[in-house]
Protein backbone atom coordinates (compact mmCIF):
# COMPACT_ATOMS: atom_id res chain seq x y z
CA UNK A 1 0.00 0.00 0.00
CA UNK A 2 1.19 3.26 -0.88
CA UNK A 3 2.63 6.33 1.87
CA UNK A 4 -0.36 8.73 1.44
CA UNK A 5 2.52 11.55 0.56
CA UNK A 6 3.73 9.55 -1.90
CA UNK A 7 0.09 8.92 -3.13
CA UNK A 8 -0.93 12.94 -3.14
CA UNK A 9 2.66 13.53 -5.19
CA UNK A 10 1.75 11.02 -7.88
CA UNK A 11 -1.80 12.24 -8.07
CA UNK A 12 -0.53 15.39 -8.47
CA UNK A 13 2.23 14.49 -10.90
CA UNK A 14 -0.54 12.60 -13.29
CA UNK A 15 -2.26 15.80 -12.49
CA UNK A 16 0.68 18.36 -14.22
CA UNK A 17 1.09 15.45 -16.75
CA UNK A 18 -2.61 16.16 -18.06
CA UNK A 19 -2.08 19.88 -17.52
CA UNK A 20 1.15 20.12 -19.70
CA UNK A 21 -0.71 18.46 -22.21
CA UNK A 22 -3.30 20.11 -22.71
CA UNK A 23 -0.89 23.14 -22.34
CA UNK A 24 0.45 21.99 -25.44
CA UNK A 25 -2.26 21.20 -27.79
CA UNK A 26 -3.44 24.94 -26.34
CA UNK A 27 -0.50 26.83 -27.39
CA UNK A 28 0.27 24.76 -30.97
CA UNK A 29 -3.04 26.10 -31.85
CA UNK A 30 -2.43 29.75 -30.91
CA UNK A 31 -5.06 29.28 -27.82
CA UNK A 32 -8.39 28.37 -30.03
CA UNK A 33 -8.28 24.45 -30.67
CA UNK A 34 -10.17 23.50 -33.20
CA UNK A 35 -13.16 21.41 -31.78
CA UNK A 36 -11.78 18.46 -33.03
CA UNK A 37 -8.11 18.76 -32.31
CA UNK A 38 -9.88 18.94 -28.50
CA UNK A 39 -11.96 15.93 -28.55
CA UNK A 40 -8.44 13.97 -29.78
CA UNK A 41 -6.22 15.61 -27.39
CA UNK A 42 -8.84 14.76 -24.29
CA UNK A 43 -9.20 11.05 -25.53
CA UNK A 44 -5.26 10.66 -25.72
CA UNK A 45 -5.44 11.84 -22.26
CA UNK A 46 -6.82 8.21 -21.24
CA UNK A 47 -3.31 6.30 -22.71
CA UNK A 48 -0.99 9.35 -21.57
CA UNK A 49 -1.79 9.35 -17.78
CA UNK A 50 -1.70 5.71 -17.71
CA UNK A 51 1.97 5.86 -19.75
CA UNK A 52 3.55 8.46 -17.66
CA UNK A 53 2.17 6.76 -14.19
CA UNK A 54 3.49 3.33 -15.11
CA UNK A 55 6.95 5.12 -16.23
CA UNK A 56 7.57 7.49 -13.13
CA UNK A 57 6.90 4.60 -10.58
CA UNK A 58 9.08 2.16 -13.66
CA UNK A 59 11.94 4.89 -13.34
CA UNK A 60 12.25 4.91 -9.21
CA UNK A 61 10.70 8.12 -8.86
CA UNK A 62 8.85 7.68 -5.84
CA UNK A 63 11.61 5.76 -3.82
CA UNK A 64 13.41 8.57 -1.57
CA UNK A 65 12.93 11.23 -0.03
CA UNK A 66 12.42 14.71 -1.38
CA UNK A 67 13.91 16.42 1.24
CA UNK A 68 17.06 15.17 0.32
CA UNK A 69 16.87 15.03 -3.54
CA UNK A 70 20.12 14.22 -5.15
CA UNK A 71 21.40 14.73 -8.89
CA UNK A 72 20.82 11.03 -9.24
CA UNK A 73 17.03 11.65 -8.64
CA UNK A 74 17.02 14.68 -11.39
CA UNK A 75 18.67 12.13 -13.60
CA UNK A 76 15.58 10.00 -12.88
CA UNK A 77 13.05 12.40 -13.44
CA UNK A 78 14.62 13.11 -16.80
CA UNK A 79 15.12 9.96 -18.46
CA UNK A 80 11.38 9.40 -17.28
CA UNK A 81 9.58 12.58 -18.73
CA UNK A 82 11.88 11.73 -22.03
CA UNK A 83 11.09 8.56 -22.42
CA UNK A 84 7.13 9.12 -21.93
CA UNK A 85 7.66 12.32 -24.27
CA UNK A 86 9.40 9.78 -26.82
CA UNK A 87 6.41 7.48 -26.26
CA UNK A 88 3.37 10.17 -26.36
CA UNK A 89 4.67 11.14 -29.96
CA UNK A 90 4.61 7.53 -31.60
Amino acid sequence: MMNPRTLAAFLHDLFAVAAAWMLAFWLRFNFDIPSEFFVAALQSLFWVIPLFGTLFFSFGLYRGVWRFASLSDMQHILAAVSTGAVFAVM
